[in-house]
């Protein structure tokens, strides 16, 4: 019925819903033979090179991350500074066997090490790159070429000609491969996969403000379009988000339209098992006609009032110059695997908040509100918060021990009691989807991932340590009630001091 029957996005939500009675009621086994590759490979394409003497940037991670560079004063991109951008975003950075199985870690965190998301690239005007439609292989570091040409005016086409696209000097485009993450989570791989691309744009954008190239984001584009470009068919794999990459004052040319493309690729698994309540959610979600992509993009929310509090509690933040550079971060992060229960102390944990909770450059407005339970942060009372993204202060909505209840709440895992603080990301998704349609529910997924993303890296460049986490969705809402009444919890993030090394 297509993207304004949001009857479809409240079905699906409720549908994957966890809880502790669906958890246990429906087990789910692992079929080994079938996990999906991690990599989309083109046999016999033509492919380019990237430079492996990287040169990441030193520029502060904390400076990266909660900045961004306006599109006029855009510098100029080359073969150096795109390999970059895609390392940091999607870079394979470690390796590691366990058990039978070898492990290929990449640079932003994806739920389960399953790596859903592709990235593939217009180039236009990149320095010693010929112009063209390339696919990114991280395994290898290399450019698979799909078409040549100079394709940025079609990507601006079929985006109701947004201004960043039609003056970029590259187009990223990130989609997923849903059997990847549906292999372990079924039809609620739909959620994560919107985060993984999240972490992705988070790393993505830090980069980019770290070699000053102007980035945003766009999510309302013509899917069918843009699927025939890239090859995708749309069902296994579908788009996510686009970037503008860079600002260009020469004048675009008009690019042909797109036959379709005929290149092999190798199958994830030997078969794959379709999930309909995810493939009905995607299809009802994608925005078929440019008068659609248009109406999504003129539609706006109303930010609403400064919400009222009796106290807000401004903590001094950590300067940016003493957090570790932005490459060495994303090269040391990991996903913890045990906390201590140390505290934090209280001005890092407002450091993070601060750096993490800016809106990105984007084609939608925030959609998400943070919450916090907060164990330990030294000299913080121990309790129940939201963050105020707006006044970057927390608010104290109960305090108390919530250690019992935070670790409840993440399917009774031991990281959310022992975590120093725990972030929970919720959006009013009847509000997100009166005004974008279903589309609406895949942004505010985005944007929770790009916000946890964020966290993520201002943990880690702190020398702390940071994971993802999944929930009841119901208990969570209940437990951060009245305040987060009408709100569902998007994605949880775990924060603290870490009890070992070892990372994933």
């Amino acid at each position: 019925m297509g993207n304004n029957y949001i009857e479809a996005a409240r079905v699906f939500h409720e549908l994957t819903k966890h809880s502790y009675t669906s958890v246990r009621s429906s087990p789910h086994f692992l079929d080994w033979d079938l996990k999906p590759l991690p990599y989309k490979i083109y046999p016999g394409a033509a492919s380019v090179s990237l430079p492996r003497d990287l040169g990441l940037s030193s520029t502060p991670a904390l400076s990266a991350i909660s900045s961004y560079v306006s599109a006029p004063f855009s510098v100029s991109i080359d073969i150096p500074s795109l390999t970059r951008l895609l390392f940091c975003a999607d870079g394979l950075t470690r390796q590691k066997r366990v058990g039978a199985d070898d492990y290929h870690f990449r640079a932003a965190p994806s739920a389960g090490a399953l790596y859903p998301v592709e990235t593939y690239v217009a180039a236009g005007e990149i320095e010693g790159l010929e112009t063209g439609l390339y696919h990114f292989s991280p395994a290898d570091l290399r450019m698979i070429g799909l078409r040549r040409g100079d394709w940025r005016e079609y990507f601006a086409r079929a985006s109701a000609m947004r201004p960043s696209l039609a003056h970029a000097r590259a187009v990223i485009a990130i989609s997923s491969i849903y059997w990847r993450s549906a292999w372990k989570y079924r039809a609620r791989a739909y959620r994560y996969c919107y985060w993984d691309g999240g972490t992705m744009l988070a790393n993505l954008l830090a980069a980019a403000a770290a070699e000053e190239i102007s980035a945003e984001v766009i999510t309302a584009f013509e899917d069918p379009a843009l699927e025939t470009l890239l090859g995708i068919d749309g069902d296994r794999e579908g788009m996510l988000a686009l970037v503008a990459l860079g600002n260009s004052d020469a004048p675009l040319a008009p690019s042909a339209d797109a036959k379709p493309l005929a290149l092999e690729t190798i199958p994830l698994s030997a078969k794959e098992v379709v999930y309909n309540d995810l493939l009905k959610i995607h299809r009802e979600s994608r925005l078929i006609t440019a008068e659609e992509v248009s109406a999504v993009s003129a539609a706006a929310i109303d930010p609403g009032p400064e919400p009222s509090a009796p106290k807000l509690l401004r903590i001094e933040t950590i300067l940016s110059e003493e957090s570790l550079g932005l490459g060495e971060t994303i090269l040391r992060r990991g996903s913890t695997r045990a906390f201590t229960r140390d505290a934090l102390p209280a001005v890092e944990l407002a450091t993070i908040m601060a750096a993490s909770s800016k809106h990105p450059q984007a084609d939608f407005p925030p959609l998400t509100d943070t919450y916090l339970i907060v164990n330990s942060a030294d000299p913080m009372e121990s309790g129940a918060y939201y963050y105020n993204r707006r006044a970057r202060a927390f608010e104290l909505i109960k305090a108390g021990n919530f250690r019992g209840e935070a670790g409840y709440l993440c399917l009774g895992q031991p990281l959310g009691m022992d975590c120093s603080a725990l972030i929970v990301y919720m959006a009013d998704l009847e509000r997100a989807l009166r005004a974008f349609g279903n589309r609406g529910y895949g942004d505010a997924h985005l944007e929770a991932g790009i916000l946890g993303g964020r966290a993520y890296l201002a943990a880690y460049s702190l020398g702390r340590g940071a994971t993802g986490l999944t929930f009841y969705d119901d208990d969570t809402t209940k437990f951060f009630e009245p305040h987060a009444a009408g709100m569902s919890p998007l994605l949880m993030v775990a924060l603290g001091v870490p009890r070992s090394r070892t990372k994933s």
